[in-house]
């Protein structure tokens, strides 16, 4: 999964995630670093490069521990924006995933993922 060379999932913020039709989609404003090929220059106040985007993962057929979204208190920042804490986890064998964070501790199979920034 070289996309997620320069990419600190410890340090970017969970905005939301949703489970539909075989899809598990988490929302992430990313934390960029140079070693990443989607790095860009840090705004005014930012220690590193911060960009809107998801990790995808398709042809999920079970999932497990994943939390209702709706069920979890975001934690609203100063400026007002609000997030979910960031993925503390993550971990690939094969097609297995296991991913921890503010939306649970969660165990899958999926057929891929994609790394999706939006423009």
């Amino acid at each position: 999964m070289d996309f997620l060379v320069g990419v600190d999932l410890q340090d970017s913020f969970v905005l939301g995630w949703h489970y539909n039709d075989q899809t598990l989609e988490i929302e992430l404003e990313f934390s960029i670093w140079p070693e990443s090929k989607y790095y860009e220059a840090p705004k005014i106040g930012e220690h590193t490069c911060y960009r809107l985007g998801s990790l995808l993962f398709e042809g999920v057929l079970s999932i497990n521990g994943l939390l209702n979204q709706n069920d979890i208190q975001p934690i609203i920042d100063l400026d007002g924006s609000k997030d979910y804490g960031s993925i503390d986890y993550f971990e690939k064998n094969q097609s297995y995933f296991k991913v921890a964070g503010g939306f649970g501790n969660i165990e899958f199979e999926s057929s891929g993922v994609h790394f999706k920034l939006r423009t």
